[in-house]
């Protein structure tokens, strides 16, 4: 993907569109924000397409991901012990997984230029999405016991995979902010 293809989906994430966003049903955020995310989180090398990009756009992309995140993390906290078997469950994956490769993409320019403010909210959407992802894992946990045992082996296995998937997402975040605390 291009370039300009990112630039043209994050724009349409943009925080002047949060406005109608709001006015979206809760179904449709998240339907908006996994097809926007789906599309960043299969580029792993995002960070090379930014290095001539604007720092003042990088940052405007990554305050649109961050929010994107909030909203999904928000419904995905909804979804309560369901999550791992819902689509909500894949689509925050994917939108973390594309915070991480913006936050690769963030550099002292991109810190100097605004960058700065949708970093450090980055972190705290992230504790947010850790905290709901162990707050379903306990959910889940519980449920599991009154499931019949196929069932249960099922979810425990859906369970399973999304909290490893998402650890692994989160983690990629987490590794892109501390390299940045660093810098």
């Amino acid at each position: 993907m291009g370039i300009g293809k990112i630039a043209s989906f994050l724009s349409s994430l943009s925080p002047a569109s949060e406005s109608a966003a709001t006015t979206a049903s809760a179904d449709q955020v998240p339907e908006e924000s996994e097809r926007r995310a789906n599309a960043l989180s299969g580029h792993p090398d995002l960070s090379g397409d930014y290095q001539h990009n604007d720092p003042n756009t990088l940052a405007a992309q990554l305050q649109t991901m961050v929010g994107a995140v909030r909203a999904l993390n928000d419904h995905a906290v909804q979804q309560g012990a369901a999550v791992a078997v819902s689509s909500a469950g894949p689509q925050l994956r994917n939108a973390v997984t594309a915070l991480g490769h913006l936050l690769t993409a963030v550099d002292a320019q991109a810190l100097a230029h605004g960058a700065a403010a949708p970093v450090r909210e980055a972190s705290g959407v992230i504790d947010a999405v850790e905290a709901g992802l162990a707050n379903s894992k306990v959910a889940a946990e519980q449920l599991m016991p009154n499931l019949p045992a196929h069932q249960a082996f099922r979810a425990r296995e859906a369970l399973d995979t999304f909290q490893t998937d998402m650890q692994t997402a989160v983690s990629h975040v987490r590794g892109a902010l501390d390299g940045l605390n660093r810098a």
